[in-house]
């Protein structure tokens, strides 16, 4: 429903989608519909797709979803075109055929003054809806919360507000896929944008009595299929409205759409809701609190749950934060502590003090012309300690990433020896084929050849590589996969 002001009247419009055979599609403002094949239009056209447009606003922003086109009135849409229809207009669903007539009809209720219809509020000309006296005479206004619904974009974030959510410095965040819904089908994966129910009954009212008690409600959710093509954005968020109207509660919905600082266990969107999303409210941590089915829970961790996680990502980002953690078992269920298993490496545990290198009468640089090669895992550090400890003593830097090929670091390590120079060659050097090379060009030279052996486990430089993703900086590296990890472990 919507409002629309009249004087000294309260009115409201409904809309909806009419077709010939008096099949009735209400639709809402700001909440998105998906119509197409089934029992909500009676359509059973097999060319017509079960998402074959999709309504965004009353005024009918229809993206076409489906591989056959769909027409507003004579205007034909192909897949991702949009259009709006007025009062009286036609939507073809496939093929200018299946006609549905939108409608509005106006309704009235009373004075401005006199009750409103449940989830509006009446307005009058004032700032805020209140008359100038209040206005004045009120140093610090009530927080009314948003006031309609609204989707944001920030790089890989995409933030939904729903109307009423209002700012707090409690917070209950939750993820949302395994905690707040699963599929209908069963499957792991949903398989069709409506394969999804409330995981338990018990939620609904758990998450409206936080509510009442002061909490802001706020789910967190990672959904790396959108930036990998898997998943349209409109799809998903057409999703997210259709739990919340499921949920009949206002909740703030943050998901990260591809990797980055704001993908869990990294804190980015948690950042985001204290610094610009909670209405300048300051946010105490030791109130708030974090539920996710992503806890590290190993197999068979409760009578039949014979499934391990899948990942540990939402304990993670709770411990991040600083946040109380609980699983939706024992946060909506009352059920007690699952046992879990954090990863290996834990960054908290390095020691900043410990000793640089080993053994330590070791010299980091030699007065004769020498060669060092480094070995060690793709961001295990080895450019940062070779810049930081070893070019600036005047050694010739060869590295594979600059120079493009093995063969182009052997040839500059020869031409810096034969000038007098030592050279430190910085690539990981796994096997004894590679490390041969630069033994072969240094007995050639008659110089001395040592190995720095960087130390870090797999773990730590996995870790390093997605942190220097996320950093600033002048210069990016190229992103490292798995593949490449494994086959130097």
């Amino acid at each position: 429903s919507q409002e629309v002001f009249a004087p000294g009247r309260f009115c409201w419009m409904s809309c909806a989608l009419i077709s010939a055979s008096g099949a009735r599609v209400p639709l809402e403002d700001g909440r998105a519909v998906i119509l197409g094949r089934g029992p909500d239009t009676g359509v059973t056209d097999k060319k017509c797709s079960r998402h074959q447009v999709q309504s965004v606003y009353m005024s009918c922003f229809t993206p076409q979803l489906g591989p056959n086109p769909s027409f507003l009135d004579s205007e034909k849409l192909t897949r991702g075109q949009s259009g709006k229809l007025t009062h009286g207009g036609t939507l073809y669903l496939v093929n200018q055929n299946h006609p549905f007539k939108l409608h509005y009809s106006l309704s009235s209720n009373g004075t401005a003054t006199s009750a409103t219809p449940k989830g509006l509020k009446a307005k009058d000309k004032t700032k805020g809806g209140r008359n100038e006296k209040e206005a004045q005479s009120s140093p610090t206004p009530k927080r009314m919360g948003c006031l309609k619904n609204s989707w944001q974009q920030i790089g890989n974030l995409m933030l939904y507000t729903a109307a009423g959510v209002k700012g707090s410095d409690k917070i209950a965040g939750f993820d949302i896929d395994g905690c707040i819904i699963t599929t209908k089908s069963g499957k792991v994966f949903p398989t069709a944008p409506d394969d999804w129910k409330i995981l338990y009954p018990e939620i609904q009212p758990r998450l409206a009595s936080l509510l009442k008690n002061g909490y802001k409600v706020v789910f967190f959710t990672n959904q790396m299929g959108i930036a990998k093509g898997k998943l349209r954005p409109e799809v998903f968020k057409s999703k997210v409205e259709d739990i919340l109207t499921t949920l009949q509660l206002p909740v703030q919905v943050f998901v990260a759409s591809g990797p980055g600082i704001y993908r869990k266990p990294v804190m980015g969107m948690w950042n985001h809701l204290c610094e610009k999303a909670n209405d300048d409210v300051p946010v105490d941590k030791t109130k708030s609190l974090y539920v996710g089915d992503a806890a590290g829970r190993p197999e068979n961790w409760a009578p039949g749950k014979k499934k391990k996680d899948f990942s540990c990502s939402d304990r993670l980002f709770a411990l991040n934060i600083g946040l109380q953690f609980h699983t939706p078992e024992e946060f909506f269920l009352g059920w007690k502590s699952a046992p879990y298993r954090l990863p290996e490496f834990d960054p908290r545990k390095l020691d900043s003090n410990a000793r640089l290198y080993d053994p330590p009468s070791a010299s980091f640089t030699s007065s004769k012309t020498e060669v060092i090669v480094a070995v060690g895992f793709p961001a295990s550090g080895k450019s940062t300690f070779f810049h930081t400890h070893i070019i600036p003593k005047g050694y010739v830097y060869v590295n594979r990433d600059t120079l493009g090929s093995w063969q182009s670091c052997v040839t500059a390590c020869e031409r810096a020896l034969k000038e007098g120079r030592s050279v430190a060659v910085d690539n990981t050097n796994p096997d004894p084929e590679s490390r041969k090379r630069y033994l072969d060009v240094a007995k050639a030279a008659g110089v001395s050849c040592r190995c720095f052996h960087f130390s870090a486990s797999l773990d730590q430089a996995k870790h390093n590589n997605r942190f220097r993703e996320m950093a600033p900086s002048e210069t990016k590296h190229a992103k490292v996969n798995d593949m490449v990890f494994h086959s130097y472990k």
